[in-house]
């Protein structure tokens, strides 16, 4: 797979917070609408997780090296959250109709905070999609789930910021960073592969499942049962089954 190819994957697991983004800026929603969303994406992002990354790594690495970095990788997420949301990052994902996120009046530095956070959600799905289209090419499901699962988010995000008075500019600046920087780790990740053994590439793949399962919960699942929104657990379960269905119609 040549370089171009890696950007074009990259840039379409990235489409989704783009257009997510425009979405949350000029479409008005309802809580209980962009919950329903989030808890399609959730279930998306955790078949991901499971089915697409650790289901297949966990078979090229010795068991406890595999749950270890699996375990890491969750635990290095919630720290690093742990840290951001202390400054004010803590609710970057919320519509803010049911969680207001804090403006910087209220919490200074936490559009920084807010940032970061937004950033260090798509890094484990990034560097994971780079070392799966070098071990495994083109992994449909997984850009799939990557892209809509980024959508909501986008949207929910979007709309916490402009709730909590932050500009247009500022909130389409933010994404467009994330969206470039996904683009970067997704190519990086590609080339880490070539160059480390396929023993270590599996346990970055778990590390990055689990990031990203920790991830789903501390960020997505918040949002998608707040309130209880009817049927949310089983809107989880489509996601993972529509996913689930991909992966068998490509495999």
């Amino acid at each position: 797979m040549t370089i171009y190819e890696v950007t074009f994957w990259a840039v379409v697991s990235v489409l989704g917070i783009i257009v997510g983004a425009f979405i949350g800026l000029n479409i008005k929603f309802n809580h209980h609408t962009i919950a329903k969303t989030m808890a399609l994406a959730a279930g998306l992002l955790i078949a991901a997780a499971t089915v697409e990354l650790a289901a297949e790594a966990i078979e090229d690495a010795p068991l406890i090296y595999a749950i270890i970095a699996f375990l890491i990788g969750a635990l290095g997420f919630s720290f690093g959250n742990v840290l951001l949301s202390s400054r004010g990052a803590k609710d970057r994902k919320r519509c803010g109709e049911c969680v207001a996120q804090p403006t910087e009046d209220e919490k200074p530095g936490s559009g920084l905070a807010i940032t970061l956070g937004t950033g260090m959600d798509a890094v484990p799905e990034s560097i994971v999609l780079g070392l799966t289209l070098f071990t495994n090419g083109v992994d449909l499901p997984l850009i799939l789930a990557i892209a809509l699962g980024n959508l909501p988010e986008a949207i929910s995000g979007s709309v916490g910021m402009l709730h909590a008075g932050r500009k247009k500019s500022w909130i389409f600046k933010v994404w467009g960073g994330v969206a470039f920087t996904s683009i970067l780790l997704t190519v990086l990740g590609f080339f880490l592969a070539q160059n480390i053994s396929g023993t270590i590439v599996s346990l970055l793949q778990l590390f990055g499942a689990g990031a990203l399962i920790a991830m789903v919960a501390e960020t997505l699942i918040p949002e998608a049962f707040h309130g209880t929104p009817k049927y949310s657990g089983t809107i989880v379960a489509i996601g993972f089954a529509l996913l689930l269905a991909v992966n068998a119609l490509t495999a």
